[in-house]
């Protein structure tokens, strides 16, 4: 049953505001560039000898390490933080679709987000 100040809209009204188009995608180029720097990292702090041998077992070996180097970048900084660095630097964050933070739940599936999917980049207040 509806009050007197509820209207048919009130689902639509909201103080938050969706990010532009250009803060999600500076904000997906910062952490791809994250990504890379972490890729970098491992490369130049790992033995070159263990390199070596991963490099010996195959591209498909190095493209598992790569997309594990990014899910884990993305999903621990979701868990700690609620936010990945180029959410941070961008200030938006991640809302679902009822404009709530994210459950783990979400969070581990905001990794994989596609462009369907619920989970949207708001501006940070």
């Amino acid at each position: 049953m509806m009050e007197n100040n509820d209207t048919i809209f009130s689902e639509i009204e909201s103080t938050e505001t969706e990010a532009t188009w250009l803060q999600g995608f500076l904000t997906k180029l910062l952490d791809f560039a994250i990504d890379i720097l972490f890729l970098f990292l491992i490369y130049k702090l790992v033995p070159r000898d263990l390199f070596l041998g991963i490099a010996r077992l195959g591209s498909g070996i190095i493209f598992i390490i790569v997309i594990l180097v990014a899910t884990v970048y993305r999903f621990l900084f979701l868990l700690l933080f609620n936010k990945t660095i180029g959410m941070m630097i961008c200030r938006v964050k991640f809302l679902n679709k009822g404009l709530q933070p994210l459950s783990a739940k979400e969070k581990l599936l905001s990794i994989f987000r596609s462009r369907f999917s619920k989970i949207r980049y708001y501006k940070e207040k």
